[in-house]
């Protein structure tokens, strides 16, 4: 680092510092990083407005930035704040990075969400639950996007609760539409509401204990909300297990996998009597979303529910 130009003494535009930042992060993403970091610091957006020079405690508070990304700690933890569609929302260790994948699973709920809005009586507000929410980020979409929605954010990590939380105060007047609590999946959900989601929809963890991940990923995220077991498909399968009892009549489970886990995770909705069992695509064309719907059946005129029975 730079220190004769860091030093508190010297005076320093904030263009300098872009440059001198870009220089030593390095990386195909530098240039990008360093703009993110000075704006984060300074509060510059144009220009014009890099001619301005740093602020001794403005200096000391970039120094700070760069030497913990320079560790490789993710930026978005580094930064303490990541955009998430129309979110800008505060992220640390304690919760994943919210990545682009999630908001294409946002964005199939929000679909799901609006076809439902036009089927029921518009005195009634959707029921949506956001199980093992992280960051709120899903959730809390939801209900800045729709209108006429309850939203039960849930998750197992009081440090995760915490951060929803933080996340929610920020919501403005969507966050009326918001309950928070902590626990294992569906035990923190209020037994009042069984049978009564509209759409239940989780980012849960699916990377197996033996794959290998990115250490930027591996050193510095939860791995609880990474890894789900030797196999990496147990929080799935516990979820298409345990959803049916909390989703109505004609209520969706949408859920992020692998793109290998695909196939068999229809497979095993589709043992479970889900109907309209479908993959939607990430970003990249790969098979990315699980979504199914609940397994009721009418004949003539009545509701019947299929069960699986175990031995």
């Amino acid at each position: 680092m730079d220190r004769e130009l860091f030093c508190q003494d010297k005076p320093v535009s904030w263009r300098e510092l872009l440059f001198e930042t870009g220089r030593m992060l390095k990386g195909d993403n530098a240039e990008l990083e360093a703009k993110w970091m000075i704006e984060e610091v300074s509060g510059v957006t144009n220009l014009h407005d890099y001619q301005e020079q740093a602020k001794p405690i403005q200096l000391k508070r970039l120094s700070k930035l760069i030497a913990r990304r320079l560790t490789g700690e993710p930026l978005q933890y580094v930064l303490g704040r990541w955009q998430f569609r129309e979110l800008d929302l505060f992220v640390d260790d304690r919760v994943l990075i919210p990545r682009p994948e999630t908001e294409i699973l946002v964005g199939y709920a929000l679909e799901e969400c609006k076809s439902k809005k036009n089927q029921l009586d518009e005195t009634r507000s959707l029921n949506v639950a956001d199980l093992g929410c992280g960051s709120g980020a899903i959730g809390l979409s939801i209900a800045r996007e729709i209108q006429e929605v309850s939203v039960w954010c849930t998750d197992v990590s009081e440090g995760a609760i915490a951060v929803t939380r933080a996340n929610l105060a920020g919501l403005g007047m969507a966050g009326q539409k918001v309950s928070i609590s902590q626990g294992s999946w569906f035990e923190a959900l209020p037994q009042e509401m069984l049978e009564k989601f509209d759409v239940i929809i989780s980012n849960p963890p699916y990377i197996s204990d033996s794959e290998e991940l990115p250490l930027e990923v591996s050193e510095w995220e939860p791995s609880s909300s990474l890894r789900s077991g030797p196999l990496g498909t147990e929080d799935l399968s516990f979820l298409l297990n345990n959803s049916i009892e909390w989703l109505s009549a004609e209520g969706q489970l949408i859920l992020e996998l692998a793109p290998m886990q695909a196939d068999q995770m229809v497979e095993e909705a589709k043992n479970l009597n889900f109907r309209e069992v479908q993959l939607r695509n990430d970003l990249t064309g790969r098979d990315r979303v699980l979504m199914a719907k609940n397994r009721y059946e009418l004949f003539f005129g009545f509701r019947f529910r299929f069960r699986v029975s175990s031995f």
